[in-house]
């Protein structure tokens, strides 16, 4: 490979990559080379390219804004105690697939995993749903929300509640990589919410679900008509929570029994045995 100063010597030892020069070169106006100049690479200047165009076009616009969602969707948490939430989806039903997974680690004490890059639940939300329209299509979505006001420690050999909770992070919803499919289409398998990923960080990029530390949770599994979307008003909706699936959140398991229960159930906790980490909560 040949260097720049053995192909161009009148460059001399001192050749670097950069700019245009104005002077080297009369017909490269210094407007342009100005152009080039990156004091701040989050801000590049280009003003000088976009000299014909008025300031305020040169923003791009505020995206519209999306219809409200519907109640069920909103920012009040369940009642932990109701086996349903909102319902306006007639003759349509869901169960819990993994029902007695769900009820063996809610008999110890549910514990899920936050980390800064997200970490997958364990057990997962798997369901099954009847009763829909075969030819509609839907979106099914899920979302977590604190099941009450308290902060939680692990005192000895149990959760107590140990004070007021944190201030309520931004809500956010998980929708099924699937969505919006027909109704044939949810209703021919089980519908597996493993993709879903807890944080604890309030900068997360990537959508994940963002949640406290020792705070304790309930996911809900939303269904949507998919036609009336985009709608102001939206269409059918239908929420489910399932009281086994509430967990407390924590950056390390608490109760040794938890741990156990992740290694001898979870298929995917090889890495927990060899090293102590696992990649699923």
């Amino acid at each position: 490979m040949y260097h720049p100063r053995e192909l161009y010597p009148s460059l001399g030892t001192g050749y670097r990559l950069g700019p245009p020069q104005p002077g080297a070169d009369s017909s490269f106006p210094p407007a342009l080379a100005e152009g080039y100049r990156y004091p701040d690479l989050d801000t590049p200047k280009l003003d000088c390219f976009l000299s014909g165009i008025e300031a305020a076009p040169r923003t791009l616009a505020a995206p519209p804004p999306l219809p409200p969602l519907p109640p069920a969707l909103g920012t009040e948490p369940s009642p932990p105690s109701a086996p349903e939430g909102l319902h306006s989806l007639p003759g349509v039903s869901l169960s819990l697939e993994n029902r007695e997974l769900w009820k063996e680690f809610n008999s110890v004490g549910t514990e899920m995993i936050i980390t800064k890059a997200g970490r997958r639940m364990f057990p997962a939300c798997r369901v099954s749903v009847t009763g829909l329209d075969p030819e509609a299509r839907y979106l099914f979505l899920l979302d977590v929300v604190p099941v009450d006001g308290a902060r939680y420690r692990w005192q000895g050999r149990r959760w107590e509640p140990s004070g007021k909770a944190e201030p309520r992070l931004p809500d956010r919803v998980y929708i099924h990589p699937d969505s919006p499919a027909t109704g044939a289409h949810w209703m021919r398998q089980p519908v597996s919410f493993h993709r879903v990923k807890l944080t604890n960080s309030t900068l997360d990029p990537h959508g994940h679900l963002i949640l406290h530390s020792m705070h304790k949770y309930q996911p809900r599994i939303h269904l949507v008509r998919a036609a009336q979307l985009c709608s102001q008003h939206w269409g059918g909706v239908a929420s489910f929570r399932f009281p086994e699936t509430t967990f407390i959140s924590v950056t390390a398991y608490q109760n040794p029994r938890i741990t156990q229960l992740k290694i001898a159930a979870n298929p995917f906790a090889k890495g927990f045995r060899e090293n102590g980490r696992n990649e699923v909560g």
